[in-house]
């Protein structure tokens, strides 16, 4: 291989290769000289010793922190891309002596050069492998995300609080009719138990989380129509036969599925942080 097809460059000495090579990515590049970066380190102390300089001097010259020198040294990171040129520059080697972290004989150049240059394009072949899976890797994560929360906002219920200006009851004609004025879009379940001698029935309201912005509207708007005396649109109500019995109708904001299996003793607790809505005597 011709010397001259590989040096050809814009830095003061012609052995130099073009930085050009290596602005092309930065983060691989890096990559590639990693695994002799502590050689490097000390490679550049031994320069700056020779040189005559103190690492708080040599900070200076290059625009630079005391500490980062100390961990370019110490092999704990290598200098900004835009930095190695000066720093040849100033510790009077090649960008090849400083990626070889020793001072490379000229017979041997062409070949350190080359050596240099296999492993750095090994490395970004490495690196783009790594950043590839990474992705498919974050892809997957975000996939998952979306399709959970996409599963949660159309399936996951909100328990909705007792209202008592817009959760009415009766129980007129042996039929027991509740309704809840405002709302539409509510899941509104109930279920009966039998205690002592009345049938107690139990009403509880849900809203898909998808509902909640025409539920907000749907409330705002019945609010307003309250204040102005006007006729409620929006509405929900189940109507149910209770026959001739004891009869009273609670709204809990307890889960059904727990009065359902709640004991005698537990019912009676329930019914008294339940809100009685209405009630209605044998006959």
């Amino acid at each position: 291989m011709n010397k001259n097809s590989l040096t050809k460059c814009n830095s003061n000495d012609p052995r130099f290769i073009s930085c050009k090579i290596f602005l092309k990515d930065y983060t691989i590049m890096m990559e590639g000289v990693i695994m002799n970066q502590e050689r490097i380190g000390k490679f550049i102390a031994i320069c700056r010793k020779e040189k005559g300089f103190t690492q708080a001097q040599l900070a200076e010259k290059l625009g630079v922190t005391e500490k980062s020198i100390g961990n370019w040294e110490n092999g704990r990171n290598m200098p900004d891309l835009s930095l190695f040129s000066p720093l040849c520059n100033i510790l009077g080697i090649s960008i090849n002596d400083l990626m070889s972290g020793e001072k490379v004989d000229d017979r041997k150049y062409i070949n350190t050069l080359e050596e240099n240059m296999v492993n750095m394009v090994a490395n970004i072949k490495k690196g783009k492998r790594k950043q590839i899976k990474m992705f498919i890797v974050i892809f997957l994560i975000f996939i998952t995300f979306l399709y959970v929360g996409r599963f949660l906002y159309m399936n996951y219920e909100l328990d909705v609080k007792y209202d008592k200006r817009f959760m009415k009851c009766n129980i007129l004609n042996q039929e027991l009719q509740f309704e809840i004025k405002g709302q539409s879009t509510l899941n509104t379940h109930y279920i009966s138990r039998v205690i002592d001698d009345k049938t107690v029935y139990f009403f509880h309201s849900t809203i898909n989380i998808f509902n909640k912005r025409r539920s907000h509207f749907e409330y705002a708007e019945s609010l307003a129509r309250v204040l102005d005396n006007r006729d409620i649109p929006f509405a929900s109500s189940d109507r149910i036969a209770v026959g001739k019995q004891n009869t009273e109708v609670y709204y809990t904001n307890f889960s059904l599925r727990k009065v359902k299996k709640a004991n005698h003793k537990e019912l009676q607790k329930m019914m008294k942080k339940s809100y009685l809505m209405c009630t209605a005597n044998e006959t």
